[in-house]
């Protein structure tokens, strides 16, 4: 096999300094994650004597830890390298925060093709490469299977339909006390635009028109307001979801709810329930409406390097190495991603004995970029998505109606955008 030169390689063949200096990474990671990432930074450090990186890891929220990196680089003392959210590329890349990494590359042996190209393309603007993707999710299903068994029904396959969805939804929806109130439900539904988007675009429908300008003639199209009109009758129309909005993880892992819209994020969460025994589950795709293409979105992460970073040089071979194979490899035991290297996701999915990981890898190639990527004011936008959702389920406002208004709004946050 002809050896290829890794970002790595080249560390160590670099690794000669002998002057002490500190690196700060920035990222979000809790305590356990904060724990592997300096695992992860052990041989980056050996390979660098005098070279100490020093973690700045604040378990918070996303807009938490964006307003926290922005402060940091207004106030002239940005991070060396700092973990950049899909939904902050257009805040940083587009108004030159950050640097382009591809002039970089090649002299790092980093190749581009390495990474899986949709989770690249997040961090993309033209040959323009503003971060390396560290790992990534599409969103899929995780369904329980003992509750599968008990019903008699045979376990979703991936190229599967919105009909046998909501048949099989309706199967695992129960009665289990006999007091005449359905406390088992085939399916949860969950508000949160970044986890409807997919089935909106499953079944032909879009928030935004393609070139991302407007949403009226789009959110408010005639495939978008059938794809809504059936994502909220799962509580409006079929009662297969909990008519109340609840824990819907607690009621997955409680074997409540048979069938829960996920990411690879929520894999931690499960696990302790699968390990003890309590949980049997398997991972499928998002089922697509009957003529419309399987689609789902990924959501990723990247390693960015400031336009003020003090040690440039350090800080993109840092970003480099993090975003390669070995530290991909050491970081995999967190379970809240997969690795964006596709040579590293295709041993994951091989070596996997669960049969989890080829499901997320299936699902990364009907995957396309979220609009957080590309649109600048798409926070104002996810957090105006979901009163749409609420006027339609809570308060019985037509699925056209509340659609259409909502489009006008969002029309109205993208005119306020920065040219």
């Amino acid at each position: 096999m002809r050896h290829r030169t890794t970002a790595f390689g080249v560390l160590l063949a670099l690794g000669c300094r002998t002057d002490r200096t500190v690196l700060a990474l920035a990222n979000w990671a809790d305590y356990r994650e904060a724990a592997i990432e300096e695992r992860a930074l052990a041989p980056f450090e050996a390979a660098h004597p005098g070279v100490v990186v020093q973690q700045q890891s604040a378990a918070t929220g996303p807009v938490e830890y964006r307003e926290r990196i922005l402060t940091a680089i207004a106030a002239g003392h940005p991070p060396d390298v700092f973990l950049l959210d899909d939904s902050d590329v257009p805040a940083f890349a587009d108004h030159g925060a950050v640097i382009d990494l591809a002039p970089y590359l090649a002299r790092l042996g980093v190749d581009p093709v390495r990474y899986d190209s949709t989770v690249l393309g997040i961090f993309r603007r033209g040959s323009a490469v503003y971060a390396l993707p560290r790992g990534y999710t599409p969103i899929v299903i995780v369904y329980n299977k003992d509750l599968f068994d008990r019903a008699g029904l045979p376990y979703p396959t991936s190229d599967w339909t919105w009909d046998e969805f909501r048949r099989v939804a309706r199967v695992l929806t129960r009665d289990t006390d006999g007091d005449g109130q359905v406390d088992q439900w085939g399916t949860a539904f969950d508000r949160r635009a970044f986890l409807w988007l997919p089935w909106l675009w499953s079944g032909g429908g879009d928030v935004l028109c393609p070139d991302g300008t407007r949403s009226t003639g789009c959110l408010d199209g005639p495939q978008s307001v059938a794809a809504i009109r059936w994502l909220t009758g799962w509580v409006t129309v079929d009662s297969i979801a909990p008519p109340r909005a609840e824990d819907n993880l607690r009621l997955f892992y409680s074997g409540r709810v048979g069938m829960l819209t996920t990411g690879h994020f929520g894999i931690p969460n499960l696990q302790p329930y699968v390990d003890d025994g309590r949980l049997r589950i398997g991972f499928v795709e998002i089922p697509h409406r009957a003529g419309s293409p399987p689609q789902t979105v990924v959501y990723a992460s990247g390693l960015a390097v400031p336009a003020d970073a003090a040690h440039r040089r350090l800080s993109v071979e840092l970003a480099a190495y993090l975003a390669d194979s070995l530290a991909e490899a050491i970081r995999r035991t967190s379970g809240l991603e997969l690795p964006s290297l596709t040579a590293s996701a295709q041993t994951l999915a091989i070596l996997d004995t669960t049969g989890w990981e080829p499901v997320f890898l299936r699902a990364t190639h009907h995957a396309r970029i979220p609009w957080s990527a590309r649109i600048a004011h798409w926070r104002e936008i996810d957090a105006a998505l979901p009163d749409m959702m609420d006027r339609i389920v809570l308060q019985h406002v037509d699925a056209a109606a509340a659609a259409h208004d909502m489009a006008q709004q969002i029309d109205s946050l993208l005119a306020t955008a920065d040219p």
